[in-house]
């Protein structure tokens, strides 16, 4: 005879989601390698960068899709499971890097939903949303790129 322990579902639920937050703390690779696809992307539409109209019309709806849909889902579900770890650790760099990134992050993507349901109208305030975005990003990839430089998705400029 074999005895079971009933479980309410509700608890189930949320242990099975708190596990799950716990475990996509540590995977990385699909929101790293989504933030440096953006980052190309978006140089790809960098003013001193010529490419045919066509490609990049195309590159921009696919830059502006992503980030409104893909970047959230897979950036910031890690984002949100990873904030623990940033808060917790007990290495002071990356819990420096982590924080700069955290603020990196939302200025990156605020101007970004501004560009993507407003745009760049050509008036002072959307000129200046459009640079935020630009260099935010410029900051952002190569700290993301040093923060988690030990378990990269970036491996052939690690030596070991």
């Amino acid at each position: 005879m074999s005895v079971q322990v009933a479980t309410p579902t509700g608890d189930n639920i949320w242990s099975r989601l708190q596990c799950h937050f716990k475990r996509l703390a540590f995977h990385h690779k699909k929101a790293e390698a989504i933030l440096y696809l953006m980052f190309l992307s978006g140089l790809l539409l960098w003013p001193f960068i010529t490419i045919p109209w066509q490609v990049e019309r195309t590159v921009l709806l696919m830059h502006m899709l992503a980030g409104i849909s893909i970047f959230p889902t897979f950036v910031g579900s890690f984002w949100l499971s990873h904030r623990n770890l940033i808060q917790n650790s007990n290495k002071k760099f990356l819990r420096q890097t982590g924080t700069i990134i955290e603020y990196l992050l939302i200025v990156c993507t605020l101007t970004g939903v501004y560009l993507t349901f407003w745009g760049n109208t050509g008036n002072n305030f959307s000129i200046l949303m459009q640079d935020v975005h630009f260099y935010s990003s410029w900051l952002l990839a190569p700290l993301v790129l040093r923060h988690a430089w030990r378990w990269t998705v970036i491996k052939f400029f690690r030596k070991s």
